[in-house]
C-alpha cells in the first residue's frame, strides 16, 4: 500500500514521499493456501509414522491362535495317553484276579521264607512229600492262570519245588534247611511281593 504527501503538479511529484509496504506470504503466520497445505502435511506425518511403526495386530492374533491350538493338541494328547495308561492298568488288574484270589486264601504267605514252603520238622517224609507236591501244584497252576508278566516267576517257583520234591522222593530223606534255602533263593528274586502290593491290595 502507498502513503504520500503533497500533490501532483504537472504530473511531477513535489514536496512529498511515497513508500510501499508489502506482505510476504512465505512468512510464518500467513494464511494463504500454501500455508494451509504445509500445516496439513505436518499434521499427517505423525499419523503416517505411527502407521509405519505400529504393532502388527494381525500377526499377534495369528500367533495367539497357533499357541492356543498347540496347547489344545498337547492337552488332548496328554489326556489320551493318560486314558491309555489307565486302561492298561485296569487290564493288568483284571489279569491278576486269579493270582490275587489264590494268595488271599493264605494271607501273608508272600512274607514267609520260600512263600510258604512246607518245612515242618514234626511231620514225616510221607506227609512232607504230600505238602511239597501241593505247594508245587499251587504255583504250577498260578503259572498257568497268572498275569503274563509274572508267569516266568511263578513257573520258576513251581520248577524249583518239583526239583526238591523229586530229590526227596529218590533219596527218601529230607534236608529241611537246605531245601528251604533252595526254594527261598528262587522266591526272593521274584517281583511277586511288589506285584501283589500294587494289583491285589
Amino acid at each position: 500500500m502507498t502513503f504520500g504527501t503533497g500533490g501532483d503538479q504537472g504530473g511531477t511529484p513535489s514536496g512529498g514521499f511515497d513508500f510501499m509496504v508489502s506482505s510476504n506470504s512465505g512468512r510464518s503466520g500467513s494464511t494463504g493456501p500454501d500455508a494451509s497445505k504445509s500445516a496439513l502435511d505436518f499434521s499427517d506425518r505423525p499419523r503416517q509414522a505411527r502407521r509405519r511403526s505400529g504393532v502388527d495386530t494381525g500377526a499377534i492374533i495369528r500367533t495367539a491362535v497357533v499357541v492356543v491350538l498347540a496347547a489344545a493338541i498337547v492337552g488332548i494328547a496328554g489326556f489320551t495317553a493318560y486314558t491309555v495308561v489307565q486302561n492298561a492298568e485296569a487290564d493288568v488288574k483284571a489279569d491278576s484276579a486269579a493270582f490275587c484270589a489264590d494268595l488271599a486264601t493264605t494271607p501273608g504267605v508272600l512274607a514267609e521264607a520260600g512263600f510258604g514252603w512246607p518245612n515242618d520238622s514234626t511231620t514225616g517224609i510221607a506227609a512232607s512229600l504230600e505238602a511239597m507236591k501241593a505247594y508245587q501244584a499251587r504255583w504250577q497252576n498260578l503259572a498257568t492262570v497268572g498275569p503274563p508278566t509274572i508267569r516266568p516267576d511263578l513257573a520258576a517257583i513251581a520248577a524249583a519245588a518239583a526239583t526238591i520234591t523229586a530229590s526227596v522222593e529218590s533219596s527218601n530223606t529230607i534236608d529241611r534247611p537246605g531245601n528251604l534255602a533252595a526254594i527261598n533263593n528262587v522266591t526272593s528274586q521274584t517281583s511277586l511281593r511288589a506285584w501283589a502290593k500294587k494289583y491285589c491290595d
